[in-house]
């Protein structure tokens, strides 16, 4: 073979070398398949006992930051018991949002499933902010959905109390009830004051039953946002309750208590990230609790999340 003939074999042989594609651990980051945020979970967090709190979840929120429902009793394939088991290992630690910020840490003591409480655990608080009791929840989080880091969730002024009691008055007038009745039977059961969009001015935030008659009572869940000098209403949830259609009637007096027959504010929570907290609520029935979530979409509040945990057959 010629010396011409050798050196055209040997560029043939290098561009061949030279095309041959590399092992793939040298693959680009572009070529990796991408991966998904990984779930997290959202708890309810209330008084426990003397030293602790219980905990009990509400929704998980995906990679897409959307909620949805937790496991819960009935699901099928041990679902539950795999939920429990990840999430409420003793010393898990999670963290405590109260005011729409991070505001300490709660630790699983263990979990204290029971019948009418199947998805329920024990847990220890560290928080100077949280004091938790009646109407005063809070939520727990394992994600990255706590943007604020100053607490904001305080009692009404005076001033304030006044301005959303205005707001119910006429909401309700609109439904027919009288101003005498109004002023004379209305129960406040729980009035938040909280900034919800982090602009500096709180959002009122509250749930009133009204006794309209012997055998009846008129709720309402009321966001109130500041509006000029006062405040407006953001959204509003209306029910009216009436002894004959509650499975056990004598329990029309109790309309309200723990949130039973009306829904009662427990926490605000960021999950889309886009600077306006969700409004997390709860209600309960006779037979367990429903969890809701509001979302701010322009100047609308609109309901984005509902699941019920059942409890126990009445």
């Amino acid at each position: 073979m010629n010396l011409r003939a050798v050196v055209a074999a040997a560029l043939v042989a290098a561009s061949l070398l030279l095309a041959r594609p590399g092992p793939r651990a040298d693959a680009s980051p572009r070529q990796q398949p991408a991966t998904t945020q990984q779930e997290s979970a959202v708890f309810l967090v209330s008084k426990g006992d003397e030293q602790g709190a219980q905990v009990e979840p509400v929704a998980v929120i995906n990679g897409r930051r959307e909620l949805s429902e937790p496991a819960a009793e009935g699901a099928g394939e041990g679902a539950l018991a795999a939920f429990l088991a990840r999430h409420y290992r003793p010393g898990a630690k999670y963290r405590l949002v109260f005011g729409g910020a991070e505001a300490g840490t709660l630790t699983i003591r263990a979990a204290t499933p029971a019948e009418c409480s199947p998805n329920a655990a024990s847990a220890d608080i560290a928080s100077a902010a949280a004091k938790l009791g009646g109407n005063v929840m809070a939520l727990a989080t394992d994600g990255a959905h706590a943007p604020r880091t100053q607490v904001s969730r305080r009692a009404p002024t005076a001033a304030e109390r006044t301005a959303a009691f205005r707001l119910v008055n006429n909401f309700l007038a609109g439904k027919g009830v009288r101003a005498s009745v109004i002023g004379r039977n209305t129960k406040t059961l729980n009035l938040t004051a909280t900034d919800l969009d982090g602009d500096g001015r709180e959002e009122l935030v509250g749930s009133y039953v009204v006794k309209t008659a012997p055998k009846v009572r008129d709720t309402l869940f009321l966001v109130a946002a500041p509006q000029g000098q006062g405040f407006g209403p953001a959204l509003t949830k209306y029910a009216r309750v009436n002894a004959r259609e509650m499975m056990d009637p004598s329990a029309i007096d109790s309309v309200g208590e723990g949130g039973l027959g009306v829904e009662i504010y427990v926490e605000q929570l960021d999950v889309d990230g886009d600077g306006v907290g969700e409004v997390f609520t709860l209600s309960t029935s006779f037979e367990g609790t429903s969890y809701r979530a509001y979302r701010r979409q322009g100047n609308t509040w609109r309901g984005v999340y509902e699941s019920y945990s059942y409890r126990c057959a009445y």
